[in-house]
């Protein structure tokens, strides 16, 4: 292209790449060529050439344990990381406490303060995830979601399980069988649950299968933070006994703690969860819990992460939204599935 033009290398660089002093007559033969030969820049080749650095944050709820959720979808974000570091792409961690706001609004006040290329989230609590994207978008600071969405925000990117599709499907799967006017529970374990959304999403999309097919259950729904004394004061408040409980769906991933409350009982109704750790999958084993709706976290970290590249640095379109999988996992297909 450079003999072409009959200029040198760096001159043609410094068209492509905008940046040095052109006169008008060669910028605009050297683009005419451009042109003509259909060329596409190789970002890539040149950003190992260049050895620029690209900062990403990634905000996440920090894992309370090895065991837990969270540390799946961040195997996933750390191999992509590793993967993508030849292109200079580096990441920042934030991870905020889950007991409240305060945690999630000073990590969020720390990316500001040194803002990155673009930002990883779990918009875990809508109102202040909904006031720092605002500040992103303010910034032009791209970013992708994962594990939840959240509705009039501008992402990149989603990439996450359909929560309205998997509560319609757990009252599918418990239903499955069963006459009418039998009890379902329907537990949200957690805090700042009001401001949980895909917690919401599950439920609504939980009851929309029994409006659609104009079942009549009884569904009782109840919210409690960590606790069995929770658990037994809340079905006590509202007169029901655990005898008469014929279904459980649980929102998320502590399916385990009501599993081992009904199990101690020596218990079994129908129970549904989310997610393949440890200590659901102790309970799936015992067939304390019956159905695991699953999601493949450490995909979602992986693919989230290469969205974000493919958008900041490759100026790829990436697409809205990247359902992942509802995964049925039970006692029966657990080490197929664990295999994977």
């Amino acid at each position: 292209m450079a003999e072409k033009a009959g200029v040198s290398i760096g001159t043609v660089d410094r068209v492509l790449h905008n940046r040095g002093e052109v006169s008008a007559v060669t910028k605009e033969k050297i683009l005419a060529i451009v042109n003509d030969l259909n060329y596409r820049p190789n970002f890539l080749a040149s950003t190992l050439a260049s050895k620029r650095e690209t900062v990403f944050a990634v905000l996440l709820p920090k894992a309370p344990s090895e065991d837990s959720y969270w540390t799946r979808p961040m195997s996933g974000i750390t191999r992509s990381a590793d993967e993508l570091s030849q292109f200079g792409v580096k990441l920042e961690l934030f991870l905020f406490d889950t007991e409240g706001a305060a945690s999630f609004i000073e990590k969020t006040a720390e990316i500001l303060e040194n803002p990155p290329a673009g930002v990883l989230l779990a918009p875990w609590i809508s109102r202040e995830a909904r006031l720092f994207t605002s500040k992103l978008d303010a910034l032009g600071i791209p970013y992708v979601y994962i594990d939840s969405n959240l509705k009039a925000t501008h992402p990149v990117s989603f990439i996450g399980q359909n929560s309205f599709q998997s509560g319609h499907l757990a009252a599918k799967l418990l239903n499955y069988g069963l006459p009418e006017e039998r009890t379902f529970l329907l537990v949200h374990v957690g805090r700042e649950l009001d401001n949980q959304n895909h917690l919401h999403q599950r439920e609504q999309g939980f009851y929309d299968y029994f409006n659609e097919k104009s079942i009549q259950q009884n569904i009782i729904k109840i919210e409690i933070q960590e606790s069995e004394t929770e658990l037994k004061q809340q079905m006590a408040a509202k007169g029901l006994s655990p005898e008469k409980v014929d279904c459980i769906y649980v929102t998320n991933s502590r399916v385990h703690l009501i599993a081992g409350y009904f199990s101690s009982l020596n218990l079994h109704p129908r129970i549904v969860g989310y997610d393949l750790i440890p200590p659901n999958v102790k309970m799936l084993e015992q067939d304390a819990i019956d159905f695991l709706l699953c999601q493949n976290p450490e995909g979602q970290g992986y693919r989230a992460l290469n969205a974000l590249f493919d958008n900041v640095l490759r100026k790829l379109p990436v697409e809205k939204e990247n359902f992942t999988s509802i995964d049925i996992i039970t006692r029966e297909n657990l080490d197929y599935y664990s295999a994977k």
